[in-house]
């Protein structure tokens, strides 16, 4: 008897959340849908849920302004491409993605998120592969259905279609086989009493995210550029603020705090978790300074100062940083 009880349960919760997702007769109120694209032999495609106006006032409204959407209902829209491409004007490489949104009254932001599989309300900001702007057009007729489409536009370019109530979003695509990697490898360098002091990194661009606290996040250790580790190689021993670093070879990494910046010196570290205390060589405190104009991509560079030595700066988005170095 009490597993009757708990089966007519759970056939009445059944039945109350029905209503959620259908309609009268069965009819599912956001079916899932998929369009997809091939330019030359290869795709691109979307696959997202097409909710329904159903007498409601859409834009400003049930899709607020100014707040990251779905893009669609339910589950998160993807977007699959099989080819490396600019995408509203950013690179995106071939691979699949969560589409979002922030709309607007005359233009959204485009978010291409490299998380995937998560409900559409499942949002992370520090996963953006990219943000970029679209323009608003407005439609004659109201489309009932919110509908996402691909249209090519040459041949090996097109664009992409957001359209609901009288709301027209256009986003162009084309391949690009010549994108290099997002975040290309790059080496700083300088001589000091004769002798070679190179940092190796990788240069991440900025792609319209939010860096510092974002991309970038708040009390926590970042690997000083992208990639592979950062690294510090010098045939001297150097004095980098109030800090001795003998001659030879490490990695460098950093805390970023909302305001300041400690660079973090330590051994090579092959390990799992956290670098341990007995590896690191210095930590050092970097001056910071806020720039007018965007830093991007990310850079690591020595200016020579003429009484001697150099300045070690860092810089990315809108913060440069930079710390007094000698040799020893």
């Amino acid at each position: 008897m009490k597993l009757a009880a708990c089966s007519i349960l759970v056939l009445l919760l059944s039945v109350t959340l029905v209503p959620a997702v259908f309609a009268q007769g069965g009819t599912v109120l956001s079916p899932r849908d998929s369009v997809s694209l091939t330019l030359d032999t290869n795709a691109i495609s979307v696959n997202y849920g097409r909710p329904s106006m159903r007498g409601r006032t859409i834009m400003g409204e049930l899709v607020p302004w100014g707040k990251v959407w779905r893009t669609g209902a339910n589950q998160a829209t993807t977007l699959r491409t099989k080819f490396d491409m600019t995408f509203g004007g950013v690179p995106v490489t071939r691979g699949t993605y969560t589409l979002f949104t922030i709309p607007a009254a005359n233009e959204w932001t485009v978010i291409v998120n490299k998380q995937t599989g998560q409900w559409g309300t499942n949002y992370d900001e520090r996963q953006d592969l990219a943000r970029f702007k679209a323009k608003v057009e407005t439609l004659d007729a109201p489309v009932d259905t919110f509908t996402i489409a691909l249209r090519q536009t040459g041949p090996g370019a097109g664009e992409m279609i957001l359209s609901w109530e009288k709301t027209r979003v256009m986003v162009p695509f084309e391949k690009n086989t010549g994108i290099r990697p997002l975040s290309p490898p790059d080496s700083a360098q300088t001589s000091l009493g004769g002798k070679s002091v190179k940092i190796k990194y990788s240069k991440p661009y900025m792609r319209g995210r939010e860096i510092w606290g974002v991309v970038v996040p708040w009390d926590s250790v970042w690997r000083t550029g992208a990639n592979n580790a950062t690294s510090l190689q010098t045939e001297i021993g150097l004095t980098l603020g109030q800090q001795s670093i003998p001659a030879g070879s490490y990695e460098l990494r950093s805390l970023p705090k909302e305001n300041s910046f400690t660079l973090i010196i330590s051994r090579r570290w092959e390990g799992e978790g956290p670098i341990p205390e007995s590896e690191i060589v210095a930590r050092v405190p970097m001056q910071m300074e806020k720039s007018d104009k965007p830093v991007d991509p990310f850079m690591i560079w020595f200016d020579p100062v003429p009484a001697g030595g150099a300045q070690l700066k860092l810089g990315w988005a809108g913060r440069v940083f930079s710390v007094p170095v000698t040799a020893k």
